[in-house]
């Protein structure tokens, strides 16, 4: 039990250090970019939370505040640690011009589609240019984590 505890403690340690580790441009890019990204899908999940009439667009509001707001804080401390700057949030709010009332959930669904797809794009392009190992274990998550939810926007839009 002591031989795996201390492998997992290296291994934990060598992630860590990697960090500060080998990166190219383009993980700073993404990093800076999607930490933008993520911002503005936060901004979108709390108009969300505040007008979704269906319990599905509430509880994937809550959910996405939660996982972007996590992804945000990894991709700050590792800008942090190649010292580059971590963007300030985006000066205009997402979702705003969101109609209220009963069609809010159909829209903010195809908003959410559009944004959630671009984010899409910007974790297969990491994936091809970036080197840092845990920025592309994030790309790697964002893409099929988005892709699921895509799949399942489109189910509740079909009905």
């Amino acid at each position: 039990m002591v031989a795996v505890f201390g492998l997992l403690l290296t291994a934990g340690c060598a992630a860590a250090a990697d960090t500060a580790g080998s990166h190219v441009e383009a993980d700073v890019v993404f990093s800076t970019e999607m930490i933008t990204h993520h911002e503005q899908t936060i901004q979108l999940a709390e108009v969300a939370a505040g007008r979704g009439n269906g319990s599905y667009v509430r509880e994937l509001s809550k959910k996405l505040i939660a996982e972007e707001q996590a992804d945000i804080t990894m991709m700050s401390s590792w800008l942090q640690s190649w010292q580059e700057p971590v963007p300030a949030p985006p000066a205009t709010t997402m979702g705003g011009e969101l109609p209220k009332g009963a069609d809010f959930d159909r829209q903010w669904l195809k908003e959410l589609s559009g944004h959630l797809e671009h984010g899409i794009h910007m974790a297969e392009t990491v994936r091809t240019t970036g080197k840092h190992g845990p920025t592309l274990e994030l790309a790697e998550k964002i893409r099929t984590g988005q892709q699921a939810e895509l799949a399942e926007i489109a189910k509740h839009l079909a009905e």
